[in-house]
């Protein structure tokens, strides 16, 4: 019975050193409707690949004229924040997603809408935001 246990206990731990993490994402006052989730997956060398899904999200043109794009930025505390990539978002479905991978292990994942799909700095309209803690 005891040999059960440990090969259990073994099995458990060896699955979820690789298991994703994630993290609940809420909308903000900008777009309160918006929801989804980001997953925090192990790949190689070290890395994380950060994938955000976010649904119920209107088109960037809805939330102010002449916006376009939503975009993810990494921010570390004490630093200016890093552009990701532009959400790939379905118009039809009101999904926008994206996967970055990343070494950062603690920061702060923000979603933007923005006039371009390649800002310099992210604009004021805050779509979503959650913080990010990885070993």
């Amino acid at each position: 019975m005891r040999l059960r246990f440990v090969f259990l206990f073994a099995v458990l731990a060896v699955t979820s050193c690789h298991r994703p993490a994630d993290y609940a994402v809420v909308g903000s006052a900008e777009v309160p409707s918006v929801h989804g989730d980001v997953e925090i997956e192990k790949i190689d060398k070290g890395q994380l690949l950060v994938t955000v899904e976010l649904d119920q999200l209107p088109a960037p043109s809805q939330i102010e004229a002449g916006l376009t794009d939503y975009v993810l930025w990494f921010v570390v505390v004490g630093e200016d924040p890093q552009r990701q990539t532009a959400l790939e978002y379905d118009a039809e479905g009101r999904v926008g997603r994206a996967s970055v991978p990343t070494s950062l292990r603690e920061f702060e994942m923000r979603i933007t809408a923005e006039s371009t799909p390649t800002p310099d700095t992210p604009s004021y309209l805050l779509v979503a935001s959650q913080q990010i803690r990885e070993n």
